[in-house]
């Protein structure tokens, strides 16, 4: 025998000695089939304390992780259920603990146990292990734990007999897959919806659900049917995913709410709790010493203020009109009370801490639904605001690039367009103008001028393989494609003193139209850009004029930029 096992045979043999001389007292002290707890210093064993009844509490409550040590005494006389086999906890990171089972004879039997040796549930955030086996019904547990994180460690504790999955344990297990299931939904439609609205609170929205679903997979236990993970790395997981939560939604509603309903201050407010957050989590996780045991209270009352930020700026934002607030205040209101349930309890306005999980996963999950509405209510909306602003854009585009007084477009509508419509056949052109209009002004005034102007633009009627521009005082251009271009073109023009003399009363002469045309073969064998067809239909007016008036001039191009014939009159 090492002399290490002869250390931990005295060990166990004077504790049993001690247990066994503390037996009349304790049998005395505790009432039976209570659970009692005390708390202790690191060099206080479980003997010394039961000769103090006056330490210990059995009323359920005052749980405490203050002093180093901590006992639990769990009474079993007068139970009528098999031996238990297991202890589980509140999932909690702490430092050592011993388990110690006693029997009717005064036995003992007693196991250390680490973190390592703590198997997370998979129905709850829960631990358990397996206690010590001693021989005969056991009548007393003692649970001494060191260096605590939380006092749920103590107040929850309970013993089982198994840990087999029951029919209601697997049911908690569907429905909560199925929760997890609905949290998935909305990352998919955020995503969607990004691709066509470039807007950041659908990506905050996104990473806060998707926090939601990690911290509410790993507090339902349901990950550690998937994955093995530490308590190091569940709790430190947990308390990230949280904060993260917490500033995705922060975050999401700084962006979210409408303009001009919040100020920049109010959002500015919002987006603090990237600073905040952050901090606390981080003094959550690794505090020690004496600020140990306050590192859960203080961490959950760090929440209290977030709390109070959002009842103000949806306050704020709702007086001021909000439609997208509604959603907000119906979704978070769930969580926000869970959450305040469980700060107050932390902070002992209960027995013991309320962890509300279980209430709480059913509220984010709430807050999914309702925010996901509101996201497809604002996606709608800003759609909707965007195509009225590109409707108007677009009208206002189109009256910049037609004339205000004929309606047909002018210069630049077609310049900017001519590629395009080359490409769709429009290859030959045809520049018109009216004869002697300047006579016209001259004699019967600028108001018949324009009526003048406005008939001859309804003679040059574009059709389907025509279209019609005045390019600037009475000067107008056709745009052809398609068979018999010469003969459309030379209709029109002549239709503009028939429709000038129906349209427009008072004149004292007919008024005629000269025109320029360049054809380019059907197959559009010759590519021109508009300036150089613009500037040979201009030559070939002005050759019409040169001739008389109230004429046409044309020519057909061929390939090699040559001319298949020369100026046609018409």
């Amino acid at each position: 025998m090492t002399w290490g096992k002869v250390h931990l045979f005295l060990a166990l043999l004077g504790a049993a000695v001690l247990l066994a001389a503390a037996r009349p007292a304790l049998a005395d002290t505790f009432p039976i089939g209570t659970t009692c707890h005390a708390s202790a210093a690191a060099d206080e064993d479980y003997a010394q304390l039961a000769a103090k009844p006056q330490r210990w509490k059995c009323e359920g409550n005052g749980w405490s992780i203050a002093s180093p040590r901590a006992f639990l005494r769990i009474d079993l006389r007068g139970a009528n259920q098999k031996m238990p086999a297991f202890l589980v906890t509140r999932l909690t990171r702490f430092d050592a603990m011993r388990l110690t089972v006693i029997n009717s004879d005064g036995q003992v039997a007693t196991r250390d146990v680490s973190q390592a040796d703590m198997a997370p549930a998979t129905t709850d955030w829960l631990m358990h292990t397996a206690l010590p086996r001693i021989a005969d019904q056991a009548e007393v547990v003692i649970v001494r734990i060191e260096g605590a994180r939380h006092a749920g460690m103590l107040s929850d504790t309970r013993l089982v007999d198994s840990l087999a999955d029951t029919p209601s344990s697997l049911r908690h297990e569907l429905l909560i897959a199925t929760l997890c299931g609905m949290l998935s939904l909305p990352l998919l439609f955020n995503f969607a919806f990004y691709r066509v609205l470039r807007e950041r609170f659908l990506l905050w929205h996104a990473l806060a659900t998707g926090l939601m679903l990690v911290h509410t997979l790993l507090t339902s236990g349901l990950i550690n049917r998937f994955v093995t993970l530490s308590l190091d790395q569940l709790s430190i997981v947990s308390a990230t995913s949280f904060g993260g939560m917490v500033i995705g939604a922060s975050f999401f509603s700084a962006n979210f709410i409408e303009a001009g309903k919040l100020d920049l201050f109010h959002r500015r407010v919002l987006r603090w709790s990237l600073l905040w957050i952050p901090l606390w989590t981080l003094f959550y996780l690794f505090a020690g010493g004496m600020f140990r045991p306050l590192a859960a209270p203080l961490y959950l009352a760090s929440f209290l203020p977030l709390l109070a930020v959002f009842v103000w700026i949806m306050t704020v934002a709702r007086r001021r009109g909000s439609r997208a607030v509604n959603f907000q205040i119906a979704a978070w209101t769930p969580v926000m009370l869970t959450g305040l349930i469980r700060v107050v309890s932390a902070l002992g306005a209960t027995d013991a801490p309320l962890e509300m999980l279980v209430e709480q996963h059913f509220a984010m999950g709430i807050e999914v639904i309702i925010t996901s509405l509101g996201v497809a209510d604002r996606f709608m909306a800003i759609r909707t605001q965007r195509d009225r602003a590109w409707a108007q854009s677009r009208r206002f585009e189109e009256l910049a690039e037609r004339d205000p007084l004929t309606g047909l477009f002018n210069r630049r509508g077609v310049e900017e367009r001519f590629d395009a419509l080359y490409a769709e056949g429009y290859q030959s052109m045809a520049v018109i103008d009216l004869d002697h209009f300047k006579q016209v002004n001259d004699r019967h005034g600028h108001a018949k001028g324009d009526e003048v102007l406005c008939a001859a633009a309804k003679a040059l009627a574009p059709d389907a393989d025509t279209l019609a521009m005045r390019l600037g005082g009475e000067e107008f251009l056709l745009l052809l494609r398609g068979k018999d271009v010469a003969a459309r073109a030379e209709r029109r023009r002549q239709a503009i003193s028939l429709r000038i003399a129906t349209d427009v009363d008072g004149l004292e002469r007919v008024v005629t139209a000269s025109m320029g045309l360049v054809q380019n073969p059907p197959d559009g064998a010759v590519k021109v850009d508009f300036s150089m067809l613009y500037a040979q239909c201009d030559r070939l007016l002005y050759e019409a004029k040169h001739a008389g008036r109230n004429r046409t001039m044309s020519e057909k191009l061929q390939s090699f930029g040559t001319r298949n014939l020369g100026p046609q009159a018409a």
